[in-house]
């Protein structure tokens, strides 16, 4: 087993490499944008074959465009069922649905359908470990973010995530105030207070917390025409 973190020095992505080393084959989990030459070096010194790339979402403008790191390594792009592409993004997707299983040499990673962030959100098991990109960002909701939907994230965060148990460890696509990595359990705990309201009680908050339009946003409309 072979398990190394990915992170951007210009950004606070994170990404993830994943490798069974008996049978030389790996993976990754949400490359960085402008890591190419990282990972290939890091498959090189281990002598490894990529065969998937994984991203748990991906936005409608995108700077993680993968496809130079599958023209390099031949690894699949995997992406979630309603996911879209990036503009721009010159590599055919394999799309893969809740329950399907992801195999690398003798390991697997099981594909969970985590909507809300973007509608097309994936995480992955591995093992112990939850791969689960933006799954926990409540506040993409608040800032009234197009792609997402708190009716989405509450059903995935309490009917999905949080009925794994609580050792679970989770790894984020962007660090979770602050840290890099967390037990379930312990997120669980720290949610609690936004989740024990209803779906409608959580949405209707979520709604609340956006933004309001600034007076000046209100009247461009009018003076365009």
């Amino acid at each position: 087993m072979y398990f190394h973190p990915l992170h951007s020095p210009d950004s606070s992505q994170i990404g993830y490499l994943l490798a069974d080393l008996d049978e030389q084959e790996a993976v990754v989990i949400d490359p960085p944008p402008r890591q190419t030459e990282l990972i290939l070096a890091l498959l090189t010194e281990r002598s490894l074959r990529l065969c998937h790339v994984l991203r748990t979402h991906v936005h409608q403008v995108d700077a993680a465009d993968c496809s130079a790191l599958c023209d390099c390594t031949s690894a699949q792009l995997v992406v979630g069922e309603a996911a879209a592409l990036p503009r721009g993004c010159s590599r055919e997707a394999m799309r893969v649905a809740h329950g399907a299983r992801l195999v690398f040499g003798n390991e697997v990673v099981r594909v969970l359908s985590t909507p809300g962030h973007t509608p097309g959100c994936l995480s992955y098991l591995w093992r112990d470990r939850l791969f689960c990109g933006d799954a926990f960002d409540v506040g993409s909701c608040c800032a009234g973010d197009g792609e997402a939907d708190p009716g989405a994230l509450f059903d995935t965060l309490t009917r999905r995530l949080f009925t794994l148990p609580e050792q679970t460890l989770v790894f984020p696509a962007h660090p979770i105030k602050g840290r890099h990595v967390a037990t379930l359990g312990e997120l669980r705990a720290r949610y609690a207070p936004r989740l024990q309201q209803s779906r409608d009680g959580f949405i209707t908050d979520m709604m609340q917390r956006r933004p309001r339009p600034t007076a000046s946003r209100i009247a461009a409309p009018a003076a365009e025409g």
